[in-house]
């Protein structure tokens, strides 16, 4: 298959559902982060969004503390994926928007897309999070309170 049926097939699946960002943010490619070409080296866009992940908690009613330090479950990551489009320079500033892709019996999707200023998107991250029981570590429902917050952003 040639390089621009990939990347259209890519770009499909990156818009299914035209997900609503529920959380928003330009970010500055450091040098720090990128390889010696000058690119932002491929595993901290992983990074980039989860620190999107770690903001949109921060920011919300919740508080960062009930998702990554709720003392009756956790929320380790099950499965994530990124597909790269176009190269990320650093120095360049890129828009990232977080949403929820899937809700499931217990587990969440969020995907974070970078784009560049003309909005094409450059990269996309999707880590799916299954909650787990604090104590046991055995997988549970979504609770209420968590299925009911993301349904209504």
């Amino acid at each position: 298959m040639c390089r621009k049926c990939v990347k259209n097939i890519v770009t499909a699946e990156i818009n299914r559902g035209n997900m609503k960002p529920i959380y928003e943010t330009n970010i500055l490619i450091n040098f720090r982060d990128a390889d010696p070409q000058g690119i932002l080296y491929f595993a901290r866009t992983y990074d980039l969004a989860h620190n999107c992940l770690e903001a949109f908690w921060a920011q919300t009613s919740l508080g960062w503390n009930f998702w990554f330090k709720n003392p009756e479950f956790a929320v380790p990551l099950r499965h994530s994926n990124c597909d790269y489009l176009h190269a990320m320079p650093a120095g360049e500033t890129f828009n990232a928007q977080l949403a929820v892709a899937k809700i499931g019996e217990s587990s969440v999707e969020f995907i974070c897309k970078f784009t560049k200023k003309n909005g094409s998107i450059c990269a996309q991250v999707s880590t799916t999070h299954v909650f787990v029981d604090r104590k046991t570590f055995t997988k549970i429902s979504v609770p209420d309170i968590v299925r009911s917050f993301l349904q209504t952003l």
